[in-house]
């Protein structure tokens, strides 16, 4: 299965202010491409690690080591959008997250701009949302 169609939405309906993304099964799987121009790549054992605490809402390892995606480790950030997860690197970038049945939407951004970030917060909702609604 491949959601590269739902990362392409992700990126267009925000205009790009996202510039990258990934869905991942919480078991660690990679739905999107990772050849896909927009891919953002992580590892099967920390998209593991979000996936289950997305999933219990015990988010001590993340407060604690972050969230490493692509070499960079983000820290939770203060604000969440309802409840999409939003974790912070010291240089500016952004990674949103949100959970469904048996997946994760995650989106990057450099856009500190609040505005920019309920869009894109939004944006991640409406995949999930959309997911969920397929049962996934």
């Amino acid at each position: 299965m491949s959601c590269d169609a739902d990362l392409h939405s992700l990126i267009n309906s925000t205009a790009g202010l996202c510039n990258s993304g990934m869905i991942f099964g919480k078991d660690g799987s990679m739905w999107c491409s990772p050849d896909h121009p927009h891919a953002l790549v992580l590892s099967a054992d920390e998209a593991k690690r979000i996936g289950r605490e997305l999933t219990n809402q015990d988010f001590s390892g993340t407060r604690d080591q972050g969230v490493q995606v692509n070499g960079t480790v983000y820290l939770p950030e203060t604000g969440e959008w309802g409840d999409v997860l939003v974790v912070q690197h010291e240089s500016s970038e952004w990674v949103y997250m949100k959970s469904t049945n048996c997946a994760v939407v995650i989106a990057h951004s450099t856009s500190s701009d609040k505005g920019d970030q309920e869009k894109i917060a939004g944006a991640v909702d409406n995949i999930a949302t959309s997911l969920k609604k397929l049962g996934l």
